[in-house]
């Protein structure tokens, strides 16, 4: 039951690319908002199209799902054939581009850090240079270039948690009420990008070495040096944590005063999954020893049942989601202009579509329910979507904010013009590493580089 999965890796790479698509066509349809807001919706779009392609690169090569450290290896690597070898460096160079434009969101959005004339330029320059090096880095140095990627994963969530601190004591220290439009922007970014790690907080917080010995050094090669790997892990869930739990102390300050709000209701819920997972992973920590000091062949499928619904729930269903809800209440793009909310009302149809499948396929990993009724309850889940997006998208902008408006009261935004040429930029370095990646791939799949 555990390896259906597997198929929601798929789903999610489809429904990624398509919101993608969508995202970029409403960003580009918009006229009328602030340039930071433009380019971040921008930004956010090709994250969403480089994310679902990675996905798509592991899904296509066959690889099976973790089932935990075992004695005698049970896991089996796909065999290196030519189509393997094509999107395993497919993957790679997609990954390398979704962390490049995923440490340079938080410079334009929700506070604009970066309002050089030239921040445009810079920032497409800096995505365009390190995907192709870290790419071409990777067909020499592959445990070194994914630590690289692995812990600049964290510069983001440390400037999504500094924003949010600011903007949330501003709010409640200084009675500031608008400023909640750029803590709540930057806390709902920050579970979105790194939710997928913080459903163990606890775990990380108290006793990380009960997983990290049997877990993650012994599957370091003993030629190469865990320091890095420690030093890369490190700083990522050092600051996811640290981002997560100032916002626990934030929003239940903010509740006791103001009431719930989105971010609050998502930020509790963390905290509670946190301590639910920290009791279920407690339950497995003899399993894990056994795979120090004696013999073991895997972790035990209610966990890995478990654990997959909560990891898969935060990146492949939550992450679309928050995503989405910021690109819409936070005015990134236009909906109320001509033509717009027909693609809005696309978006929350496709949203639909995985948040059913999602639920669906985890149900069917515990419950064994037949194909026809599972295709059934889809069906009906996408009718009841295309008779309700419109009130399902009226929902999302009900209380639809600004940051924009607020910073320019404060006089912290620059509203600078750029030449039509450099509204091409961006596009054009995302062009150019898809095209270096088919090429890199290609070569990849025929002389096996490296």
């Amino acid at each position: 039951m555990y390896a259906d999965f597997k198929s929601l890796e798929a789903i999610s790479a489809l429904v990624n690319i398509v919101l993608a698509v969508i995202t970029f066509v409403l960003a580009k349809r918009t006229k009328t908002n602030a340039w930071n807001e433009l380019f971040a919706a921008k930004l956010l779009a090709f994250f969403l199209f480089f994310s679902g392609l990675g996905l798509f690169s592991s899904y296509m090569q066959g690889g099976e799902l973790w089932t935990g450290p075992s004695t005698y290896s049970l896991y089996q690597f796909p065999e290196q054939t030519d189509s393997v070898l094509f999107f395993s460096m497919l993957e790679i160079v997609a990954r390398s581009a979704e962390i490049a434009i995923l440490c340079v969101i938080p410079l334009f959005f929700p506070f604009p850090f970066l309002q050089t004339a030239n921040s445009k330029k810079i920032v497409s320059a800096f995505i365009l240079i390190f995907t192709l090096f870290i790419s071409g880095l990777h067909v020499f140095y592959p445990y070194e270039t994914w630590l690289i990627r692995l812990g600049l994963h964290g510069i983001p969530i440390i400037l999504f948690g500094f924003t949010y601190v600011r903007f949330s004591l501003k709010e409640l220290r200084f009675g500031d009420e608008n400023a909640r439009v750029i803590s709540s922007a930057s806390g709902l970014l920050a579970i979105a990008f790194v939710g997928y790690w913080l459903t163990d907080w606890l775990l990380w917080l108290t006793i990380p070495e009960k997983w990290s010995t049997p877990v993650w050094v012994a599957n370091i090669d003993p030629e190469l040096n865990p320091t890095y790997f420690f030093i890369a892990r490190s700083v990522l869930l050092g600051s996811a944590v640290t981002t997560l739990l100032a916002m626990f102390i934030g929003e239940g300050l903010r509740a006791s005063r103001k009431g719930n709000s989105v971010l609050t209701s998502v930020v509790f819920a963390w905290f509670i999954v946190g301590i639910i997972s920290f009791i279920a992973d407690y339950s497995i920590f003899d399993t894990l020893e056994d795979c120090i000091y004696a013999t073991c062949d895997g972790l035990p499928e209610s966990w890995l049942i478990y654990n997959t619904f909560t990891n898969t729930t935060a990146g492949y269903l939550v992450q679309p989601l928050l995503l989405m809800y910021v690109l819409l209440n936070y005015n990134l793009v236009d909906t109320s202009e001509d033509g717009n909310g027909l693609f809005a009302r696309a978006m929350v149809i496709v949203l639909v579509v995985i948040a059913s499948s999602t639920l669906i396929e985890m149900i069917q990993s515990i419950i064994p329910i037949g194909e026809i009724i599972t295709s059934a309850v889809l069906a009906i889940g996408i009718a009841a979507a295309i008779g309700w997006e419109r009130r399902i998208m009226e929902k999302f902008l009900q209380s639809k904010e600004s940051t924009t408006q607020y910073l320019e009261s404060l006089g912290e935004i620059q509203f600078a013009e750029f030449a039509d040429n450099e509204t091409d930029v961006l596009q054009t370095s995302v062009l150019t590493i898809i095209i270096f990646g088919l090429i890199l791939s290609i070569l990849n799949s025929a002389i096996k580089l490296g």
